[in-house]
């Protein structure tokens, strides 16, 4: 039996307090604390001591990062990993902030090699080319500014990293000032900091991450994963595609530097022909090895071959004296298709087509989230934050990670950034596929019409697919339209104070994408046109598969349906309060919105049902006068 002994538990409770006190004031990069910061610390802080995992759920401007941040370089070696390279300058912001505080913290970032190259020409080549390139010249030491990077000062890349007003300037100040690779100088020192931060592929790839860290093993570090809503769908995770046109040149550069080969040959025509008779235009048809003839054996050799044509290509290259930006510009669709193939010898991903256009498309993705779960258990800790990240039950029984908890900071004093919206369910509209029509399709792009005539500002209209995106904006003719192609620099150089811009809800302009001036959000309206339900195509068929062996099948299709187009609607609602003075409207276009399954997941509070368009006119007039949008 246990005794009460009061004297260990005053020590312990000063013995905390003291911790808290050193964290705040040491490791927190602010001077002061947002609402809720300082006890979602604290008690984050208090759960790592005994739980690997935990899961943050923090809302828009509540300031994670600097509490991720404050959390890693206490825990440090840390990594802390984003979904894009847009994302790396405000972690970098808040370490620099921190350094005041700590002046022998270190801090690194890393993000894809081939867009730090001084070398790449604007719309250059992709990853897999690329380090094939780089690779080849660095062999030959023909690249000066690798060669340069090897000796080049640390303290001196701290230096431009701190005073860089971002992570691009960072890049180009250490080729302009050092005349060095920015990336591998950027290794050098992440292999020396406390803390690095890199885009997704250093993290849940292991061959990038043992190319990066070396000695380090992942169990060496802690892990912060911003977006950790991504972790519902495992395509986002890992996904590759190559299009049919690119399959075609492949099979011309087997003849033209191989002289030919049958095997390569065969497939690559199999791949067109399979490609033509299964693709859809609305969602991903699963390919088959056996419908390929395609096992381990055959991709390796395809491998090899890839190689065999790249060589053959950098060689002729050199040998007719072209520059050196031309060598690591230089592209081979062998080493596409490859890359394509080569995931293919793990059962956990599959091969997909689809029609886009006139064009077929290739794409092989993860469908098991157990690629997910491997990563995550290798490291030290997991950090998840999201805004909307997956419920505590999803980590523990879909990606099965032992060990977690889960902290909301809204419980803790942080505030919620849907008091400054107002929510208006419109229940004349559904895009459910029963109820497709064209006449759906022009009522939709009539309540766009109200919305764009009386809110001023920018307004995201969010679809659940390009298919139904493209059904109703040809009835208004107006708009920024996202493409599978599209980037955000695409959108910025189209941004106007006043405009329609229509999505597609989980795409690059839902989802981290900040549309903003002076810190406020330029975003006044979010409407979400139909839920964004996954389409029930052959990817989906995959999942599922794997999930019933985890969880029942009604449950499985409650993640893959209902949790997935929740956290795909409230990415969307969030890009539009972006700071706590920022205020909009949110419409949610579809009846199916009122559905139970949907609404424990979204947790809003509607502010009202419209049920005719006479109607939703009226409230949108008045909520435009009184949120002054």
């Amino acid at each position: 039996m246990k005794v009460f002994n009061p004297v260990k538990l005053k020590y312990t409770f000063i013995l905390d307090f003291i911790r808290c006190l050193i964290l705040e004031v040491n490791f927190f990069p602010y001077d002061s604390f947002r609402p809720g910061q300082r006890e979602t610390l604290r008690t984050c802080d208090e759960l790592l001591r005994t739980s690997k995992v935990l899961i943050l759920k923090a809302p828009t401007g509540f300031g994670k990062t600097s509490v991720a941040i404050t959390l890693g370089v206490s825990r440090a070696p840390a990594i802390h990993s984003v979904r894009t390279r847009n994302e790396i300058t405000p972690v970098l912001r808040d370490l620099t902030l921190l350094r005041r505080k700590l002046s022998d913290l270190k801090f690194s970032f890393i993000h894809s090699a081939h867009n730090m190259c001084p070398l790449i020409r604007t719309g250059g080549v992709e990853a897999e080319d690329f380090w094939i390139n780089c690779h080849f010249l660095r062999d030959l030491g023909r690249c000066e500014y690798f060669e340069i990077s090897k000796s080049v000062v640390l303290s001196d890349v701290e230096s431009i990293i701190c005073s860089s007003n971002n992570h691009v300037d960072v890049i180009r100040s250490i080729v302009r000032i050092l005349k060095a690779c920015p990336y591998f100088t950027l290794v050098r020192l992440a292999l020396q900091s406390d803390y690095v931060v890199v885009t997704y592929p250093y993290v849940f790839t292991k061959e990038l991450f043992e190319s990066l860290f070396q000695e380090r093993g992942m169990a060496d570090y802690s892990l912060i994963v911003d977006e950790a809503h991504m972790f519902v769908d495992p395509a986002t995770i890992y996904s590759y595609e190559v299009s049919e046109s690119k399959i075609r040149v492949a099979a011309d550069e087997v003849v033209r530097y191989l002289g030919g080969d049958d095997r390569v040959e065969g497939l690559l025509n199999r791949l067109l022909e399979v490609a033509s008779s299964k693709s859809l235009a609305s969602g991903l048809c699963l390919i088959r090895g056996e419908e390929l003839g395609l096992n381990d054996e055959l991709v390796e050799y395809v491998i090899i071959k890839a190689l065999e044509v790249k060589r053959a290509v950098l060689n002729e290259l050199l040998r007719s004296g072209a520059s050196l930006s031309s060598v690591v510009n230089s592209r081979v669709a062998m080493v596409k298709v490859a890359t394509l193939l080569s995931r293919l010898t793990d059962s956990r991903f599959k091969l997909f087509t689809y029609r886009y256009g006139d064009e077929h498309y290739f794409v092989t993705t993860a469908v098991d989230h157990e690629v997910i779960k491997e990563v995550l258990n290798s490291y030290k800790l997991v950090i998840m934050m999201s805004g909307t990240p997956p419920p505590k039950e999803f980590v523990e029984r879909v990606l099965r990670l032992e060990g977690v908890t889960y902290v909301d900071a809204l419980e803790l004093g942080a505030k919620s950034p849907y008091d400054n919206i107002a929510l208006l369910l419109t229940t004349q509209l559904t895009s459910k596929f029963e109820a497709r029509d064209e006449s759906m399709y022009e009522l939709y792009s009539q309540y766009i019409r109200v919305v764009d005539k009386f809110i001023k500002g920018v307004k995201l209209v969010v679809y659940p697919s390009y298919e139904f995106m493209n059904n109703v904006i040809k009835y208004l003719g107006k708009g920024f339209t996202e493409r599978r192609d599209t980037t955000i620099e695409d959108l910025m150089k189209s941004l106007s104070s006043n405009m329609l811009i229509h999505a597609v809800a989980g795409g690059k302009l839902c989802e981290g994408v900040e549309v903003t001036r002076a810190g406020r959000s330029l975003i006044s309206c979010v409407f979400v046109a139909g839920v964004p339900y996954p389409q029930g195509d052959d990817y989906l068929k995959e999942v599922l598969r794997h999930l019933i062996l985890k969880v029942s099948l009604s449950e499985a299709k409650d993640y893959v349906y209902n949790l997935n187009a929740s956290i795909k609607t409230l990415q969307a609602i969030g890009r539009s309060i972006r700071s706590e003075g920022d205020s909009a409207l949110v419409v949610l276009g579809d009846r199916r919105f009122l559905y139970r399954s949907l609404r424990k997941y979204l947790t809003l509070r509607m502010f009202k049902f419209v049920r005719n368009l006479k109607e939703f006119e009226f409230y949108v007039e008045r909520l435009a006068e009184e949120l002054m949008l």
